[in-house]
């Protein structure tokens, strides 16, 4: 696996190495020839984009190997929830001011029995209402689990289309899982649903421990459902030309994921339903969100949830 890793750091580096190598050679070439002042600067340019990739880069590969060795994320600090959501869903409309960005709050339902049903949409049992963020406060890293954010809107800015529809949102409940057995479940939907069915134990009995559950639902074109657990692979990108054209380094969703693993926490990415946002009103920030407009979302796209312990604090 960590041979696997160096070859594939390898390789991206050797990309915008490559091509500031190339970049240079023409710069020399066209800087002394008359009329060719603007392909040097255009040169100089490409260079400067491609220093601006590695040094993104390299500092994933660091983040990540700090992470591996059990350093650079502190967890003890107190870390409100609301606004890194609020920031993250602001930042994402200020890239795209034509895209409806929703905010709001996650409740459980009473009319899905996850226990009893085998094929049915288990999702749904967690309902997205649009209004205020929750406030709800834990003990975190807040720089990380903001960076978390980051790099979720971050993917969705890069690779949907400007009018597909996001939803942003956090809900508290309890569940009858310790976060030592969370943090161990592998980020793929059946270990979603088992944390569901343990939080509907606890919906039941009113006990098990306290979760913070975030939810960011883009309707945009997705990915495909075999690679859905694959996309926390370091360096993996399901659609290689999406990432051509719009940047990235490929270790976003794996800094997600280490991240939240070292809150003992859990993440994993789902297909979205048309049906997941038909009781949200269309809303952009800039509008009054009264829940009164009925959302008609057609695409499926990409649900992240993560989930995080929310601990006592003093």
């Amino acid at each position: 696996k960590m041979k696997r890793f160096v070859s594939d750091a390898s390789h991206e580096l050797r990309t915008p190495l490559a091509a500031i190598h190339g970049y240079a050679e023409l710069y020399t070439m066209w800087r002394n020839m008359p009329g060719e002042q603007e392909r040097a600067d255009d040169s100089i340019a490409h260079i400067k984009a491609s220093s601006e990739r590695m040094t993104e880069l390299v500092e994933d590969l660091l983040s990540l190997a700090r992470f591996d060795e059990g350093r650079g994320i502190n967890i003890s600090q107190q870390v409100s929830l609301s606004p890194i959501l609020s920031d993250a869903a602001n930042d994402l409309h200020a890239l795209d001011p034509a895209r409806s960005v929703q905010q709001g709050y996650l409740t459980i339902s009473d009319e899905w029995k996850l226990m009893s049903c085998t094929n049915c949409d288990f999702e749904r049992k967690l309902q997205f209402h649009v209004g205020t963020l929750p406030t709800v406060t834990l003990l975190g890293d807040g720089a990380r689990l903001r960076q978390v954010m980051t790099n979720i809107v971050g993917n969705i800015h890069r690779y949907t289309p400007v009018d597909s529809p996001v939803e942003i949102a956090v809900g508290v409940m309890k569940a009858s899982i310790t976060p030592n057995e969370l943090s161990k479940l592998p980020s793929v939907k059946e270990s979603l649903k088992e944390f569901l069915e343990a939080a509907e134990v606890s919906q039941s009995t009113d006990t098990g421990h306290k979760y913070a559950v975030i939810r960011v639902v883009d309707h945009g074109p997705g990915v495909p459902e075999e690679s859905l657990s694959r996309i926390f692979e370091r360096f993996y990108i399901a659609d290689p030309s999406r990432a051509r054209e719009k940047g990235g380094t490929g270790l976003g969703m794996a800094i997600a994921q280490s991240v939240v693993k070292a809150h003992h926490g859990f993440i994993c990415a789902t297909i979205s339903s048309p049906l997941e946002a038909s009781t949200n009103s269309k809303t952009n920030l800039d509008d009054t969100m009264d829940g009164s407009e009925q959302i008609d979302v057609k695409a499926h796209g990409l649900t992240l949830t993560v989930v995080l312990p929310v601990n006592e604090i003093d």
